[in-house]
């Protein structure tokens, strides 16, 4: 079957732009570079990737359907926002599921995976000093990651996964805004204690209580975005004409 190869390549090459746009606007959004409620603003996207506006809506649907972001007639398109109820809501689901995770990991982990989640805990005790807060933060994601792999069920990792995805907009906020990392490097101690003894009883506690905290911390921070928000004027790009 005859294919014109030139049409086939034009018409995927947007495709791969969008694809890179949404990988980088995704990991602004995890990270907190882009916060809950800001405005994705098309031209300035275009301009920061050096593309045409198309790719830009295109990426912006796509964030739309993963639940990072949201479009408004007539507004544009912005971060997903967060309410107080969306956040206790999903970490309670999630302290629930990761709990289960734990007490899974503490009888199904393999040597070689208890091997590694040690091995984490060990090198987040390194960062604990202010400026190792991201180094920390992305050494917990894998500890935690850890543990989910440890429990050998593909459909709870699924599920946790789409949990995270929904509180990915005020996570990493959450983390940076957490005073007491020595308390939290603690809690982790507890649980791989409970894991290596093979106390799932024990580490299914521990973790549904770890992650119940950080929910009160997240809280936090989101209220304190919500009034910074109220309390700015809105920019003259947003406001209805």
């Amino acid at each position: 079957m005859y294919t014109n190869t030139h049409e086939s390549s034009t018409s995927k090459a947007p495709a791969r732009v969008a694809t890179r746009i949404v990988a980088a606007l995704e990991k602004d959004i995890v990270q907190g570079a882009l916060r809950p409620g800001e405005r994705l603003d098309e031209q300035a996207l275009a301009q920061r990737f050096e593309v045409s506006r198309t790719p830009v809506r295109e990426a912006l649907q796509e964030l739309a359907a993963l639940g990072l972001a949201t479009q408004q007639a007539h507004r544009g398109s912005f971060v997903a926002d967060v309410t107080l109820e969306d956040v206790f809501g999903s970490y309670e689901v999630l302290a629930e599921l990761e709990g289960l995770c734990a007490r899974l990991a503490a009888r199904r982990m393999t040597a070689a995976q208890k091997a590694e989640l040690q091995a984490l805990h060990t090198r987040m005790a390194g960062c604990l000093a202010a400026d190792g807060r991201s180094q920390y933060i992305e050494l917990d994601a894998a500890f935690h990651q850890t543990l989910v792999a440890g429990a050998h069920n593909p459909s709870l990792a699924e599920h946790i996964g789409l949990c995270l995805q929904k509180i990915a907009p005020v996570r990493l906020g959450s983390m940076h805004s957490v005073a007491d990392m020595a308390t939290a490097h603690a809690e982790h101690g507890a649980l791989v204690q409970a894991v290596l003894a093979a106390d799932a009883a024990q580490a299914e506690q521990l973790m549904t209580a770890h992650v119940s905290l950080r929910a009160e911390q997240v809280r936090d921070l989101v209220a304190l975005w919500h009034a910074r928000r109220q309390s700015a004027p809105e920019p003259v790009s947003t406001r209805r004409r």
